[in-house]
């Protein structure tokens, strides 16, 4: 049987996709270094390849930006103890399923018989129980506190990150610039991208369409999102 050759992606739908990451970054939406620099690691053999030269350049002020929040007094520590939490709610919410399970299959109910049902069985699942929704409030506490420092944080220390964030910006200019000069050379429809962005200040675009994004589809965000094409 024959192996189907793994399709390669053009290289600027990869652009594109690199775009919409650095404009993430300078939102402060922080993602792994590795990561970015996996998704760019196409271009380094294309006909981008200074698009990729380029983000070796920036990368330091993109790992400025994704750093900051460990810089905060205790984040760090609150970050562990939330991981921590979420496996041991995991670990509790398996347990659970378990007892609750024991009281649908009956080969289960016939091996740990009606007493233990009844008996210590519901108590340690009541225990359980108890244990998952403690777990879950807890973590969405912590959270929150986190979330809460870390967006004063950002307040606090617009100026002494605003050339790491405008580092980001400039290079979205140039990729944009460069995305727009292959969509005339291609003659694709500009919405074949579908960019999405946080900001609308770059160069080379048209904007499309504006939201406020919302959480649990009712509360709307602060902030906005963009539908953007390139634009020569």
């Amino acid at each position: 049987m024959a192996l189907r050759k793994k399709v390669e992606e053009d290289p600027e739908t990869t652009l594109a996709r690199c775009i919409v990451l650095l404009d993430d970054i300078r939102a402060y939406r922080r993602k792994d270094p590795e990561q970015i620099e996996a998704q760019f690691e196409p271009l380094k053999k294309s006909r981008f390849k200074d698009t990729y030269d380029m983000w070796v350049k920036a990368r330091p002020a993109a790992e400025k930006i994704v750093d900051m929040p460990m810089k905060i007094p205790g984040a760090r520590e609150t970050i562990r103890r939330l991981a921590w939490l979420k496996v041991a709610n995991r670990l509790f919410l398996i347990v659970l399923i378990f007892f609750l399970a024991i009281q649908i299959v009956p080969v289960w109910r016939r091996t740990f018989g009606s007493e233990f049902l009844s008996g210590t069985g519901l108590i340690l699942a009541g225990v359980f129980v108890a244990l998952v929704v403690i777990s879950m409030n807890i973590a969405t506490i912590w959270d929150y506190r986190l979330r809460k420092k870390i967006v004063a944080y950002e307040a606090a220390t617009a100026d002494e990150y605003a050339s790491a964030r405008d580092k980001m910006k400039e290079c979205v200019n140039k990729m944009m610039k460069s995305l727009a000069r292959e969509m005339i050379r291609t003659k694709k429809d500009p919405n074949h991208y579908g960019l999405i962005l946080y900001f609308d200040d770059y160069d080379n675009i048209e904007v499309k369409d504006k939201w406020k994004p919302k959480t649990m589809f009712f509360f709307k965000k602060s902030y906005n999102h963009y539908q953007v094409v390139p634009k020569p």
